[in-house]
């Protein structure tokens, strides 16, 4: 592998934990990458892009499975779903013959499509699978940085700013080409064309697997209408008229986008102890921001630099490299952000151990209490606050009063 991949870790103890692991994640993420670094721990390797062993796989799944035995890799499982009850079955086969530490990771399974994913193992591998969501690269392993989970500790905010090198044109550089690893993997030269590739491949083969859509230039002209809210709340209605849908078909679209990975939405933080005026919208992410410039026309660090969506792409980025500090370490984190009907914003709101971390996301450099005013409406919340912040482009760790620094992007 080019890149070092901090997940690595928790995708070999949940090999040594259950005996089936899934890993899923969008399209060109590296999963099968990751998936053959096992084949030299003993693992056979077969991938069901392979139309001829997908064939024998749908004809006979039980004399398939039997054939290939284990420890097995499937690549690209979710194109052939008769195999979950196979591999069921030798599962509970080896754990009464030989035990259950024995069955352990028998198989290793990939694929893009998380729902049919989720279809299958709800209904055949329950108990018997750990599950891994694999993201676009990390800015840490990109550049080589260790990548611990996000945790408000000044002192350690600080030594990373002090050891660690991202300037703004290096940071433009990566929202514009974003961190699919083959985006930087030939000596870090962007391959032609390759979100406009991207994008035809996702339509052609993972949503038309999906739903059956009859008008395939307006699912693309929906994904880029998403993609100018990405960092902003969405209203469905809107979304609708513009698109030229029905509302119904904008939520299970929007439902695909999620379920194949493209985007994350983040729902408003509520507690009974504040305001309870909040607003009920959601707001939505792309995982990739260089697919979202893409899908928008941004097509260099000048052209974001000058852009109105430079701010929510900056927010978005933040948004992803936050969530990808504690996916990457095998922490399933719960975050949310805070409006209400005062206007009073808060960008992230991170819940871990019964403790909140407040985080506004700024595309700026310079920054007053105006700009950290929606902190104080967590005054009374019933869990402990242990960080307050504004993550943003400053050059270096600044102070905005005595509990809140601005700190730069490369603290993440």
């Amino acid at each position: 592998m080019k890149f070092k991949r901090t997940i690595l870790n928790t995708i070999i103890n949940t090999i040594n934990e259950y005996p089936v692991t899934l890993i899923t994640g969008a399209r060109q993420v590296g999963k099968t990458t990751l998936a053959s670094y096992f084949e030299d721990k003993g693992y056979t390797y077969i991938s069901f892009d392979d139309t001829e062993i997908l064939s024998k796989a749908k004809e006979n799944p039980k004399k398939f499975i039997e054939n290939y035995g284990y420890p097995l890799i499937i690549d690209e499982i979710q194109r052939c779903k008769e195999l979950f009850i196979e591999i069921e079955n030798n599962v509970n086969e080896v754990r009464k013959k030989e035990g259950t530490l024995k069955a352990n990771g028998m198989y290793i399974l990939t694929g893009s499509q998380k729902f049919h994913l989720m279809k299958g193992v709800s209904e055949s591998l329950s108990g018997r699978v750990g599950i891994i969501e694999l993201e676009p690269l990390s800015q840490a392993e990109l550049n080589g940085w260790k990548e611990v989970p996000f945790e408000y500790s000044l002192d350690t905010l600080i030594e990373k700013a002090e050891c660690r090198k991202l300037d703004d044109d290096d940071l433009y550089l990566m929202i514009t080409r974003g961190l699919y690893p083959a985006r930087w993997e030939i000596e870090g030269k962007p391959i032609n064309n390759y979100y406009f590739n991207y994008l035809k491949t996702y339509i052609d083969r993972d949503v038309s697997e999906l739903i059956a859509i009859k008008d395939l230039h307006k699912f693309e002209n929906f994904m880029r209408v998403i993609a100018s809210y990405t960092g902003e709340e969405y209203n469905i209605n809107n979304i609708s008229k513009v698109v030229g849908v029905d509302n119904k078909t904008i939520s299970s679209w929007i439902d695909i986008l999620i379920v194949s990975n493209i985007v994350t939405i983040l729902n408003p933080y509520y507690e009974d102890s504040i305001n309870k005026r909040i607003v009920k919208s959601k707001k939505i992410y792309f995982n990739d921001t260089g697919f979202a410039c893409y899908l928008i026309g941004i097509d260099s660090p000048r052209t974001l630099k000058l852009s109105v969506f430079k701010g929510r792409l900056v927010e978005t980025y933040i948004h992803n490299e936050l969530k990808k500090t504690f996916i990457n370490n095998g922490i399933d984190v719960q975050m949310y952000f805070y409006r209400d009907n005062n206007q009073n914003e808060i960008d992230f709101i991170i819940l871990r151990d019964g403790s909140l971390q407040l985080i506004e996301a700024k595309a700026g450099k310079q920054f007053g209490v105006n700009s950290i005013k929606g902190f104080k409406q967590l005054l009374n919340t019933n869990y402990n606050i242990v960080g307050q912040c504004i993550i943003c482009t400053v050059d270096e760790p600044l102070r905005i009063n005595s509990q809140v620094f601005a700190l730069p992007i490369r603290c993440i």
